[in-house]
């Protein structure tokens, strides 16, 4: 065979290789959509055992006491919600996530000690018992979906998703923990 034909089918094999490589790449990068009901903010979402109230949702544009301010990157959006535990046994829960209009999402600031009534890293709720507290993201804007948990291990979790409106009142100051 001629060393042209011999180099034509390597560079055809090549790219149709890549092609079909590159088509598998992206469809596995792309997250899966996630199932789950929705729920109004201050409705009781409930997912499994965990029925959850987000009672308010407010931007801030800094947390702290004077002297010790905490700046966000972009605005804090601290989240007030009580939390019930409708099993017999002690439930975990995970750090929550927000998720806006395409899909993309966003993890809870995980040191927010400085917040009042922050729910903690590490998060237990005893049976039949009722948790409220604060949870903090540092995030644009805008309206977005809380995405919450039965606390079961991710991939065999149920989901269920509570809508958080953008909101600017900021009347009622969120006290430091200090």
């Amino acid at each position: 065979m001629p060393p042209f034909l011999n180099r034509r089918l390597f560079l055809t094999g090549a790219s149709g290789l890549a092609l079909g490589l590159m088509g598998c790449s992206r469809e596995s990068t792309e997250a899966p959509e996630k199932k789950g009901k929705t729920f109004k903010m201050g409705e009781r979402a409930a997912v499994g055992l965990l029925t959850y109230n987000v009672l308010e949702a407010t931007y801030f544009t800094q947390l702290g006491t004077t002297g010790a301010y905490k700046i966000p990157e972009r605005r804090f959006l601290v989240i007030r919600l009580a939390i019930t535990n409708g099993g017999a046994k002690e439930a975990e829960l995970p750090f929550l996530r927000l998720v806006d209009e395409s899909g993309t999402e966003y993890s809870e600031v995980g040191d927010a000690d400085f917040l009042s009534g922050w729910f903690g890293l590490i998060r237990k709720i005893g049976p039949t018992q009722t948790e409220e507290g604060r949870i903090l993201f540092d995030v644009q804007p805008k309206s977005y979906r809380l995405e919450v948990t039965d606390g079961a291990e991710p991939g065999k979790e149920q989901l269920g998703f509570v809508e958080i409106p953008i909101d600017f009142d900021t009347a009622e100051p969120v006290p430091s923990a200090r």
